[in-house]
């Protein structure tokens, strides 16, 4: 299957394992699915490493509004700018899937990044792989319309599955609420710039949170329009 060439805006996907050899200095918690593992205006004094599941990062206004900003996935840092700036974070870190996450106090971590270099590396371009997605979305909420927004999220998806039954995909754990969050709309605005890419035949609209692919060209010269 043509993979299609989309910038990554919302998912991280690190996949380290420069921390595996340093879990046992951290603190192991688990979370179910739903559970906040970090609150809004808490003072972060740990560094955080999700070995397993995945983990939603969200802004919330005081009247409700919510915005996620990325999801991210096993085997990487979260929670680092605040841990390392010392100040207050603005958002939120929920558990999306079931999680293991490992927690390292400032201490330890000094103490890491002093005999492992390879971490203080790891650190840096887990980072950088976070702005680079960040500043994708950016550029994405500010120059693209909605629609060029849908069908770069829909390439995402058809890009990590393998679509042998007639492009049928799904949206996986995700909700049609999460997907417009992630698209910085209204869950009924979303839906109809859905019905209206259904008009174009660009997709059909299913049930049980799938959708099926019918011109992933057309979508593609749509992306990058």
């Amino acid at each position: 299957m043509q993979r299609h060439l989309v910038d990554e805006f919302w998912c991280i996907n690190v996949d380290s394992t420069a921390w595996s050899k340093v879990l046992h200095r951290g603190t192991r918690r688990e979370f179910k699915k739903g559970e906040q593992i970090v609150s809004a205006g808490e003072l972060v004094t740990q560094l955080r490493y999700l070995e397993s599941g995945s983990v939603c990062m969200k802004r919330t206004t005081l009247d409700g509004n919510e915005k996620i900003l990325m999801h991210i996935e096993r085997s990487s840092l979260f929670c680092e700018v605040p841990f390392f700036t010392g100040d207050e974070i603005h958002s939120s870190f929920n558990c999306h899937r079931d999680a293991v996450v490992y927690c390292f106090s400032k201490e330890v971590v000094d103490d890491i990044l002093e005999m492992y270099p390879c971490i203080a590396k790891d650190i840096i371009r887990t980072l950088s792989m976070k702005v680079s997605v960040l500043s994708n979305q950016i550029a994405s909420l500010g120059l693209d319309t909605l629609e060029q927004r849908i069908a770069k999220f829909i390439l995402l998806r058809y890009n990590l599955m393998n679509l042998a039954d007639a492009d049928l995909m799904t949206l996986g754990t995700l909700r049609m609420k999460d997907v417009a969050s992630i698209l910085g709309v209204h869950r009924a605005t979303l839906y109809r710039a859905l019905k209206t890419m259904e008009k174009m035949r660009l997709i059909k609209l299913l049930n049980e949170n799938r959708l099926q692919v019918l011109n992933i060209e057309a979508l593609a010269a749509l992306a990058n329009h």
